[in-house]
C-alpha cells in the first residue's frame, strides 16, 4: 500500500503554496508515493481527502500545509474540532466559532509517530518542532477530518500534519530533504 501525501494549492494571493512545491519535487526524489494537491476550500478539500482515503486505502497520510510566519517545520500533533477562519477560503467562506464535526470530540491526536519523526529530523541536521496548535483554518480541517474519517472507517493508517514555513523564509530544498526523512521514517514504523 502506498503512502498518500496531499498538500494544498496557493490561496491569500499568493501564487504558489510552500506545500505543493515541496510536494512536487518530493514526488521526483521518493518514488512510490501516491499525491493529492487539494485546494483552499473549506468544502471541495474535505471530500476530496476522504475520496483519496477510500480509492488509494494508504498504509500512511501525510498532510502538509504553509505557515506564514513560521521559521521551521512543524510536526502538528493535534487537531481540534472547530473552524474559526480569519481570511476567506477560495469560494469566499469564513466560518467562525463552528465545529467541524457535530459530537465529536474536541481534539483528536495525530496518529503517525510524531516525536520519533521530530527525533529523525533533528538527528539529521533539520529545524523541526512539535506543536499542538495547526490553527483553525483549513490545515487544521482536513487534519480533523482525517483523524475523525480514519477513526469511524476499516481503513487503518497513521495520519498526521506537518507545516512547512513559505517557500520565501526556508528553501524548497531543505523541505523536502526533511520531507524524504519523515517518508523514511514513517516506512520504517510501518514496518516495525
Amino acid at each position: 500500500m502506498p503512502i498518500l501525501v496531499t498538500a494544498f494549492g496557493p490561496f491569500d494571493g499568493r501564487e504558489e503554496n510552500a506545500s505543493a512545491l515541496a510536494l512536487r519535487e518530493l514526488k521526483r526524489t521518493f518514488p512510490g508515493i501516491r499525491t493529492r494537491i487539494l485546494p483552499v476550500d473549506s468544502v471541495i478539500a474535505p471530500m476530496r481527502l476522504k475520496r483519496a482515503l477510500r480509492i488509494l486505502r494508504p498504509s500512511a497520510l501525510i498532510m502538509l500545509g504553509e505557515g506564514a510566519g513560521i521559521r521551521q517545520i512543524q510536526l502538528e500533533t493535534t487537531a481540534w474540532n472547530e473552524l474559526d477562519f480569519r481570511i476567506p477560503d477560495l469560494a469566499g467562506r469564513q466560518p467562525t466559532g463552528r465545529l467541524i464535526v457535530s459530537g465529536a470530540p474536541a481534539q483528536r491526536r495525530a496518529t503517525l509517530p510524531m516525536r520519533r519523526l521530530l527525533n529523525r529530523l533533528t538527528a539529521n541536521g533539520h529545524e523541526a518542532i512539535l506543536s499542538h496548535q495547526p490553527g483553525r483554518y483549513l490545515c487544521n480541517q482536513v487534519f480533523y477530518t482525517a483523524l475523525h474519517f480514519l477513526a469511524d472507517s476499516a481503513i487503518h493508517c497513521p495520519a498526521g500534519f506537518i507545516h512547512l514555513p513559505l517557500a520565501s523564509d526556508y528553501p524548497v530544498d531543505r523541505s523536502v530533504a526533511a520531507l524524504n526523512q519523515v517518508l523514511a521514517g514513517v516506512q520504517a514504523s510501518a514496518c516495525s
